[in-house]
Protein backbone atom coordinates (compact mmCIF):
# COMPACT_ATOMS: atom_id res chain seq x y z
CA UNK A 1 0.00 0.00 0.00
CA UNK A 2 1.46 3.37 -1.04
CA UNK A 3 -0.02 6.67 0.16
CA UNK A 4 1.00 10.20 -0.77
CA UNK A 5 0.39 12.66 2.05
CA UNK A 6 -1.84 15.61 1.18
CA UNK A 7 -2.64 18.81 3.10
CA UNK A 8 -5.43 17.01 4.97
CA UNK A 9 -2.97 14.44 6.35
CA UNK A 10 0.12 16.62 6.90
CA UNK A 11 0.95 17.61 10.46
CA UNK A 12 -0.33 14.38 12.01
CA UNK A 13 1.87 12.05 13.99
CA UNK A 14 2.63 8.92 12.01
CA UNK A 15 1.09 6.56 14.57
CA UNK A 16 -2.15 8.56 14.78
CA UNK A 17 -2.41 8.63 10.99
CA UNK A 18 -1.90 4.86 10.84
CA UNK A 19 -4.51 4.21 13.53
CA UNK A 20 -7.11 6.10 11.50
CA UNK A 21 -6.03 4.50 8.23
CA UNK A 22 -5.83 0.92 9.55
CA UNK A 23 -8.88 0.92 11.81
CA UNK A 24 -9.24 -2.87 11.88
CA UNK A 25 -5.54 -3.57 12.55
CA UNK A 26 -4.46 -4.00 16.21
CA UNK A 27 -2.30 -1.17 17.52
CA UNK A 28 0.34 -3.68 18.58
CA UNK A 29 0.65 -4.87 14.97
CA UNK A 30 1.09 -1.28 13.76
CA UNK A 31 3.90 -0.60 16.24
CA UNK A 32 5.55 -3.92 15.38
CA UNK A 33 5.48 -3.02 11.68
CA UNK A 34 7.06 0.37 12.47
CA UNK A 35 9.85 -1.30 14.47
CA UNK A 36 10.55 -3.87 11.74
CA UNK A 37 10.50 -1.29 8.95
CA UNK A 38 7.43 -2.76 7.26
CA UNK A 39 6.01 0.76 7.39
CA UNK A 40 8.32 3.37 5.86
CA UNK A 41 8.15 7.06 5.06
CA UNK A 42 9.99 8.17 1.93
CA UNK A 43 11.73 4.79 1.91
CA UNK A 44 13.05 5.11 5.47
CA UNK A 45 12.05 3.75 8.89
CA UNK A 46 10.46 6.40 11.08
CA UNK A 47 9.49 6.70 14.74
CA UNK A 48 5.82 6.74 15.65
CA UNK A 49 6.08 10.44 16.66
CA UNK A 50 7.26 11.53 13.20
CA UNK A 51 5.15 14.47 11.92
CA UNK A 52 3.94 13.83 8.40
CA UNK A 53 4.62 16.47 5.75
CA UNK A 54 2.94 17.25 2.43
CA UNK A 55 4.21 14.96 -0.37
CA UNK A 56 5.62 12.38 2.05
CA UNK A 57 5.10 8.85 0.76
CA UNK A 58 4.01 6.24 3.30
CA UNK A 59 4.56 2.63 2.25
CA UNK A 60 2.89 -0.21 4.15
CA UNK A 61 3.93 -3.81 3.55
CA UNK A 62 2.50 -7.10 4.82
CA UNK A 63 -0.57 -5.52 6.46
CA UNK A 64 -4.04 -6.13 5.06
CA UNK A 65 -6.79 -3.76 6.11
CA UNK A 66 -10.45 -4.11 5.23
CA UNK A 67 -10.98 -0.47 6.23
CA UNK A 68 -8.69 0.68 3.43
CA UNK A 69 -10.03 -1.66 0.78
CA UNK A 70 -13.66 -0.76 1.47
CA UNK A 71 -13.62 2.74 0.00
CA UNK A 72 -17.17 3.97 0.56
CA UNK A 73 -19.06 6.92 1.98
CA UNK A 74 -18.61 7.05 5.73
CA UNK A 75 -21.83 8.94 6.45
CA UNK A 76 -25.58 8.65 6.04
CA UNK A 77 -26.49 10.52 2.87
CA UNK A 78 -29.42 12.91 3.35
CA UNK A 79 -30.97 15.84 1.53
CA UNK A 80 -28.93 18.81 2.83
CA UNK A 81 -31.33 21.51 1.63
CA UNK A 82 -32.76 22.02 5.12
CA UNK A 83 -29.38 22.87 6.63
CA UNK A 84 -28.98 26.51 7.71
CA UNK A 85 -25.52 28.01 7.16
CA UNK A 86 -24.51 30.73 9.63
CA UNK A 87 -20.93 31.23 8.37
CA UNK A 88 -18.72 29.51 5.81
CA UNK A 89 -15.35 29.97 4.17
CA UNK A 90 -12.72 27.57 2.82
CA UNK A 91 -11.73 26.45 6.34
CA UNK A 92 -14.71 26.78 8.66
CA UNK A 93 -18.40 25.96 8.49
CA UNK A 94 -20.83 27.07 11.21
CA UNK A 95 -24.35 25.67 10.99
CA UNK A 96 -27.51 25.91 13.05
CA UNK A 97 -28.41 22.71 14.87
CA UNK A 98 -32.12 22.12 15.40
CA UNK A 99 -33.79 20.28 18.32
CA UNK A 100 -34.11 16.51 18.06
CA UNK A 101 -30.95 15.85 16.08
CA UNK A 102 -27.67 14.56 17.52
CA UNK A 103 -24.34 16.16 16.61
CA UNK A 104 -22.51 12.80 16.67
CA UNK A 105 -23.91 9.29 16.12
CA UNK A 106 -25.04 7.38 19.20
CA UNK A 107 -24.17 3.74 19.90
CA UNK A 108 -26.85 2.53 17.48
CA UNK A 109 -25.71 4.85 14.71
CA UNK A 110 -28.90 4.40 12.68
CA UNK A 111 -30.31 7.94 12.61
CA UNK A 112 -28.91 10.80 10.57
CA UNK A 113 -26.95 13.27 12.67
CA UNK A 114 -26.05 16.92 12.15
CA UNK A 115 -22.65 15.66 10.99
CA UNK A 116 -24.37 13.56 8.30
CA UNK A 117 -26.24 16.66 7.08
CA UNK A 118 -23.00 18.66 6.96
CA UNK A 119 -21.08 15.92 5.14
CA UNK A 120 -23.94 15.53 2.66
CA UNK A 121 -23.89 19.30 2.09
CA UNK A 122 -20.12 19.44 1.58
CA UNK A 123 -20.22 16.36 -0.63
CA UNK A 124 -22.98 17.86 -2.83
CA UNK A 125 -20.96 21.06 -3.40
CA UNK A 126 -17.73 19.14 -4.03
CA UNK A 127 -15.88 20.29 -0.91
CA UNK A 128 -15.67 16.77 0.51
CA UNK A 129 -15.18 13.71 -1.69
CA UNK A 130 -14.66 10.67 0.58
CA UNK A 131 -12.90 8.57 -2.04
CA UNK A 132 -10.30 11.33 -2.49
CA UNK A 133 -9.40 11.39 1.21
CA UNK A 134 -7.11 8.96 2.98
CA UNK A 135 -8.22 9.45 6.60
CA UNK A 136 -9.66 12.96 6.91
CA UNK A 137 -13.36 13.70 7.42
CA UNK A 138 -14.76 17.16 8.25
CA UNK A 139 -15.94 17.08 11.87
CA UNK A 140 -17.67 19.18 14.55
CA UNK A 141 -15.57 21.01 17.14
CA UNK A 142 -18.30 21.56 19.73
CA UNK A 143 -21.44 19.67 20.66
CA UNK A 144 -24.95 20.45 21.85
CA UNK A 145 -27.44 18.20 23.60
CA UNK A 146 -30.04 16.53 21.38
CA UNK A 147 -32.76 19.04 22.23
CA UNK A 148 -30.55 22.12 22.48
CA UNK A 149 -30.35 24.26 19.35
CA UNK A 150 -27.87 26.79 18.04
CA UNK A 151 -24.50 27.10 16.36
CA UNK A 152 -22.08 24.22 15.84
CA UNK A 153 -18.59 24.70 14.35
CA UNK A 154 -17.09 22.29 11.78
CA UNK A 155 -13.53 22.17 10.46
CA UNK A 156 -13.47 21.65 6.69
CA UNK A 157 -9.82 20.57 6.44
CA UNK A 158 -7.37 18.87 8.78
CA UNK A 159 -5.29 21.92 9.71
CA UNK A 160 -8.37 24.05 10.43
CA UNK A 161 -10.01 21.26 12.43
CA UNK A 162 -6.87 20.85 14.51
CA UNK A 163 -6.59 24.60 15.16
CA UNK A 164 -10.29 24.96 16.00
CA UNK A 165 -10.10 22.10 18.49
CA UNK A 166 -6.99 23.67 20.02
CA UNK A 167 -8.45 27.16 20.51
CA UNK A 168 -11.68 25.73 21.92
CA UNK A 169 -9.70 23.56 24.33
CA UNK A 170 -7.72 26.63 25.41
CA UNK A 171 -10.92 28.69 25.89
CA UNK A 172 -10.02 31.08 23.08
CA UNK A 173 -13.56 30.78 21.71
CA UNK A 174 -16.24 32.23 23.98
CA UNK A 175 -19.57 30.43 23.62
CA UNK A 176 -22.74 32.29 24.59
CA UNK A 177 -26.26 30.90 25.05
CA UNK A 178 -29.67 32.46 25.53
CA UNK A 179 -32.09 30.71 27.88
CA UNK A 180 -35.55 31.39 29.24
CA UNK A 181 -35.69 30.33 32.88
CA UNK A 182 -38.10 30.32 35.78
CA UNK A 183 -37.93 33.28 38.21
CA UNK A 184 -35.26 35.92 38.73
CA UNK A 185 -31.59 35.00 38.42
CA UNK A 186 -28.63 36.15 40.47
CA UNK A 187 -26.16 37.48 37.90
CA UNK A 188 -22.46 36.71 38.03
CA UNK A 189 -20.10 33.75 37.98
CA UNK A 190 -21.70 30.41 38.85
CA UNK A 191 -19.39 27.66 40.07
CA UNK A 192 -19.93 24.14 41.26
CA UNK A 193 -19.15 20.50 40.61
CA UNK A 194 -20.90 18.12 38.26
CA UNK A 195 -21.15 14.35 38.19
CA UNK A 196 -22.93 12.45 35.47
CA UNK A 197 -24.76 9.16 35.81
CA UNK A 198 -24.02 7.71 32.39
CA UNK A 199 -26.59 4.92 32.71
CA UNK A 200 -29.44 7.33 33.50
CA UNK A 201 -27.94 10.13 31.33
CA UNK A 202 -28.49 12.64 34.14
CA UNK A 203 -26.01 15.11 35.59
CA UNK A 204 -26.13 16.25 39.22
CA UNK A 205 -24.64 19.48 40.58
CA UNK A 206 -22.85 19.77 43.91
CA UNK A 207 -21.68 22.89 45.75
CA UNK A 208 -18.62 21.04 47.06
CA UNK A 209 -16.37 18.58 45.29
CA UNK A 210 -17.18 14.90 45.66
CA UNK A 211 -15.38 11.85 44.22
CA UNK A 212 -15.48 11.69 40.39
CA UNK A 213 -17.05 15.14 40.08
CA UNK A 214 -15.68 17.86 37.78
CA UNK A 215 -15.47 21.59 38.37
CA UNK A 216 -17.83 23.76 36.32
CA UNK A 217 -18.01 27.49 35.63
CA UNK A 218 -20.34 29.77 33.71
CA UNK A 219 -21.15 33.45 33.79
CA UNK A 220 -24.81 34.48 33.84
CA UNK A 221 -26.32 37.86 32.93
CA UNK A 222 -30.01 38.79 32.91
CA UNK A 223 -31.16 40.27 29.60
CA UNK A 224 -34.82 40.76 30.56
CA UNK A 225 -37.05 39.72 33.44
CA UNK A 226 -40.70 40.00 34.40
CA UNK A 227 -40.26 38.37 37.79
CA UNK A 228 -41.81 35.04 36.92
CA UNK A 229 -39.42 34.47 34.01
CA UNK A 230 -36.02 35.72 32.94
CA UNK A 231 -34.18 35.68 29.64
CA UNK A 232 -30.51 35.14 30.47
CA UNK A 233 -27.22 35.09 28.60
CA UNK A 234 -24.81 32.35 29.62
CA UNK A 235 -21.10 32.55 28.90
CA UNK A 236 -20.15 28.88 29.11
CA UNK A 237 -16.61 28.54 30.44
CA UNK A 238 -16.50 24.78 31.07
CA UNK A 239 -18.56 22.71 28.66
CA UNK A 240 -19.67 19.68 30.63
CA UNK A 241 -22.56 17.47 29.57
CA UNK A 242 -25.92 19.04 30.54
CA UNK A 243 -24.04 21.71 32.51
CA UNK A 244 -26.26 24.74 31.88
CA UNK A 245 -29.49 22.80 32.25
CA UNK A 246 -28.53 20.98 35.43
CA UNK A 247 -26.91 24.00 37.08
CA UNK A 248 -29.84 26.35 36.42
CA UNK A 249 -32.20 23.75 37.90
CA UNK A 250 -29.87 23.33 40.89
CA UNK A 251 -30.08 27.06 41.76
CA UNK A 252 -33.87 27.10 41.39
CA UNK A 253 -34.10 28.59 37.89
CA UNK A 254 -34.83 25.63 35.58
CA UNK A 255 -34.90 26.24 31.85
CA UNK A 256 -38.37 26.39 30.34
CA UNK A 257 -39.18 23.32 28.24
CA UNK A 258 -36.46 21.16 29.79
CA UNK A 259 -38.11 17.76 30.23
CA UNK A 260 -35.19 16.32 32.20
CA UNK A 261 -34.35 19.07 34.70
CA UNK A 262 -37.25 21.50 34.35
CA UNK A 263 -40.57 22.34 36.02
CA UNK A 264 -43.20 19.89 34.74
CA UNK A 265 -46.15 22.21 35.29
CA UNK A 266 -44.53 25.11 33.45
CA UNK A 267 -43.31 22.83 30.68
CA UNK A 268 -46.84 21.53 30.17
CA UNK A 269 -48.16 25.08 29.88
CA UNK A 270 -45.59 26.10 27.24
CA UNK A 271 -46.15 22.85 25.36
CA UNK A 272 -49.92 23.36 25.23
CA UNK A 273 -49.71 27.07 24.34
CA UNK A 274 -46.72 27.10 21.96
CA UNK A 275 -45.93 23.48 21.12
CA UNK A 276 -42.58 23.82 22.92
CA UNK A 277 -41.32 20.25 23.38
CA UNK A 278 -37.65 21.09 23.95
CA UNK A 279 -35.61 23.38 26.19
CA UNK A 280 -35.51 27.11 25.52
CA UNK A 281 -31.73 27.12 25.24
CA UNK A 282 -29.95 28.46 22.18
CA UNK A 283 -26.23 28.73 21.35
CA UNK A 284 -26.42 32.13 19.70
CA UNK A 285 -22.97 33.76 19.79
CA UNK A 286 -19.32 32.83 19.26
CA UNK A 287 -16.41 35.15 19.98
CA UNK A 288 -13.01 34.14 18.60
CA UNK A 289 -10.28 35.71 20.71
CA UNK A 290 -6.54 35.00 20.45
CA UNK A 291 -6.39 33.04 17.20
CA UNK A 292 -3.25 32.59 15.12
CA UNK A 293 -1.93 30.34 12.37
CA UNK A 294 -4.21 29.38 9.50
CA UNK A 295 -7.25 30.90 11.24
CA UNK A 296 -5.64 34.18 12.35
CA UNK A 297 -8.20 36.10 10.28
CA UNK A 298 -10.86 35.04 12.80
CA UNK A 299 -9.11 36.86 15.67
CA UNK A 300 -11.58 39.07 17.58
CA UNK A 301 -14.38 38.06 15.22
CA UNK A 302 -17.87 37.65 16.72
CA UNK A 303 -20.51 35.55 14.98
CA UNK A 304 -24.14 35.68 16.13
CA UNK A 305 -27.39 34.11 15.01
CA UNK A 306 -30.93 35.19 15.79
CA UNK A 307 -33.39 33.13 17.84
CA UNK A 308 -35.70 30.71 15.98
CA UNK A 309 -39.28 31.93 15.38
CA UNK A 310 -40.81 29.85 18.21
CA UNK A 311 -38.35 31.32 20.73
CA UNK A 312 -38.97 34.86 19.44
CA UNK A 313 -42.73 34.46 19.83
CA UNK A 314 -42.45 33.07 23.36
CA UNK A 315 -40.06 35.87 24.36
CA UNK A 316 -42.40 38.50 22.92
CA UNK A 317 -45.41 37.10 24.76
CA UNK A 318 -43.70 36.44 28.09
CA UNK A 319 -42.31 39.94 28.46
CA UNK A 320 -45.39 41.68 27.05
CA UNK A 321 -47.40 40.55 30.02
CA UNK A 322 -46.76 38.11 32.84
CA UNK A 323 -48.23 34.67 32.18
Amino acid sequence: MRIEISANEAGQRLDKFLRKLLKDVPLSAIFKALRKGDIRVNGKKQKEKYALEIDDVVEIRYIQSKAKSEKKENFIKVDPKSIKIVFEDENVLIVEKWPGVLVHPDAKGKEATLTDYVLSYLNAKGDYIPENEVTFTPAPCNRLDRNTSGMVIFGKNFESLRELNSIIRENEVKKYYLALVKGRVKDGMMKGYIKKNEDANISKIYDKQIPDSKEIKMEVKTIESCGSFSLIEVNLITGRSHQIRAHMAHVGNPIIGDSKYGDRKLNSFFDNKYGLTFQYLYAYKLNFRDVDGKLEYLKNKTITHSLPPIFKKIKRDVFRFEI
